[in-house]
């Protein structure tokens, strides 16, 4: 109780305060197990997807969100569990088996995985090429994904801030997608998650770019099943 009450009043908050504009909301199932999968702009993103939905949305976040100490610390712990950010040590070796085994485990609860396929914030405000473990989980769970294109968050909380600024956003939900095959097959990996890319541009309509966010430019390709941040 006491997390839906949180969970209401911050969402009520930040309408009032940064009044969204959110389309396509409808898209995202009642109820059973669905992927929403976004274009990442800023460290606020998953928070405006959990808070602009009627259902929770699991995010993976680093451990260390959950862990603070002192009453700052405590209390941003305590907001990150009311909108259901799930702690993974993403520094482990074994990091993206167990983000990819925490989002299974989600989905095979009914539940409403969140994911951004590219893995990292954008480093220039386009869209970025995505990471194929959202390719992995349609595949290996048959859920669908619901693409979601935000504009403007990256003017409320530019990289390398902090601090949130006052400025509208708009996020847009599409249509569902559902894919079959087998999870195992790298190419169809990739061309599942390429094609949930283009939808995310295309509900953004901001520019597409077909290499990795990443800061690195000349870093190598990715790993077979990389999740997405």
């Amino acid at each position: 109780m006491l997390r839906r009450w949180a969970r209401f009043t911050v969402s009520t908050l930040v309408k009032i305060v940064y009044r969204p504009q959110v389309s396509g909301a409808h898209h995202i199932p009642a109820t059973g197990p669905c992927i929403i999968a976004a274009n990442h702009l800023s460290f606020s993103d998953h928070v405006f997807i959990s808070l602009a939905t009627r259902r929770p949305v699991v995010f993976i976040g680093k451990a260390e969100r959950l862990t603070g100490s002192g009453l700052r610390g405590r209390l941003g712990a305590a907001f990150f569990r009311a909108i259901e950010i799930v702690p993974v040590d993403r520094d482990g070796a074994h990091r993206a088996t167990a983000a990819l085994d925490v989002a299974r485990e989600v989905l095979a609860e009914g539940r409403v995985f969140g994911i951004h396929p590219e893995g990292t914030r954008s480093p220039d405000g386009r869209v970025h090429k995505g990471r194929t473990g959202v390719g992995f989980l349609a595949l290996a769970t048959g859920a669908p994904v619901i693409p979601c294109g935000l504009t403007g968050t990256d003017r409320v909380q530019p990289l390398g801030t902090t601090m949130p600024r006052f400025a509208r956003f708009a996020m847009r939900f599409g249509e569902p997608m559902t894919f079959t095959g087998p999870e195992t097959d790298p190419r169809l990996r990739r061309t599942v998650t390429d094609q949930i890319m283009r939808e995310i541009q295309r509900l953004s309509g901001l520019e597409y770019v077909d290499r990795y966010g990443n800061k690195d430019k000349s870093a190598p390709a990715e790993p077979a099943t990389r999740i997405g941040g």
